[in-house]
Order: structure tokens, then sequence, then C-alpha cells
């Protein structure tokens, strides 16, 4: 998997992560450091106690997937069908034959999101879309979806 790297997964700028980390104090509250990112919406970040966690910005959930960043590197390297669960290299290689290609700054996001019945991570609900709209806006969105009761309808409207 490591000649894919560069296609699958990459690294916030600076300011992007501030943003980020700032966006999702709601779920996150406690400083944290950004490690690495999934080009489909997901990050991993190491908390206080040095635990490494993956949210997923198309569900808002957020799951502890190691008990240090050596344990999750070793994870990446020994574990291939949990790399390929988290960074989904076949789905970004059909998003690239698609014509789907990020630049640098981009990412994937969704037209309808997987936290929702109807959304799916599938290349007909999926474009490309800045880091930042990702990452940092899916963490308002996720918020206030958090307040509803569950099997709540929603309708979602975007403003410029």
């Amino acid at each position: 998997m490591s000649g894919i790297w560069r296609d699958i997964a990459f690294q916030f700028e600076p300011d992007v992560a501030l943003a980020t980390a700032k966006a999702w104090s709601w779920l996150l509250p406690e400083p944290w450091t950004p490690l690495v990112c999934s080009m489909v919406g997901g990050m991993f970040v190491m908390r206080p106690n040095n635990e490494v966690h993956w949210l997923d910005t198309g569900t808002g959930l957020v799951e502890r997937v190691a008990r240090s960043a050596t344990d999750f590197e070793e994870i990446i390297r020994t574990a291939p069908d949990l790399a390929d669960e988290w960074f989904l290299p076949p789905l970004v290689e059909r998003l690239h034959a698609a014509g789907k290609k990020p630049k640098a700054g981009e990412s994937y996001g969704f037209t309808i999101l997987p936290v929702s019945a109807e959304g799916k991570f599938d290349v007909d609900n999926m474009f490309v879309t800045p880091v930042s709209e990702q990452f940092v806006g899916m963490a308002n969105v996720h918020r206030q979806l958090n307040e509803l009761p569950d099997s709540s309808r929603v309708r979602i409207k975007v403003v410029d």
C-alpha cells in the first residue's frame, strides 16, 4: 500500500489543523494532535493520553483505534484489512477512474452524508471538495445532527 499513500492520505496544513480542532471541540474537547487524514473523510488524532482515535467526518463517530501512535503505525503495517477500512483504497481508485481526482488541499466530500440511511461511500455520492469544507464544515453539521433525537427527519440547506 505504500505506493498509493499519496492518493489515500494526507496531513493537515497547520491553519486547517487549528480550524478543524476548533470546529470539532464539541466532540473532542481536549487538545489533540492530528496524525493523518484519509482522503475519504476520516482523521486520526492523538489525544492527551497518547491514544489514537479515528473521527469519521461522514458519520460523526469517534472510535479509539490504538493505544499510541507507535501502535497505530504498527496496525497500518500489519493489518491491511483495517487500513483498507480506514482509507478505502479501492473506492479511491474508482473515484480516480471516474475523473474525481483531488488536487493539493482537496479531499472527498459527500452529496448525502453516510450518517443518513441514503448516504453511501460510493463514487456517485462523492465529489472533490476543499479539505477545510470537509473537515471543518462537517463538524458544524454533525454538531447540529447530534442535538436531534434518533430517527429525526432532516433537510439540510446549504447557503453561501
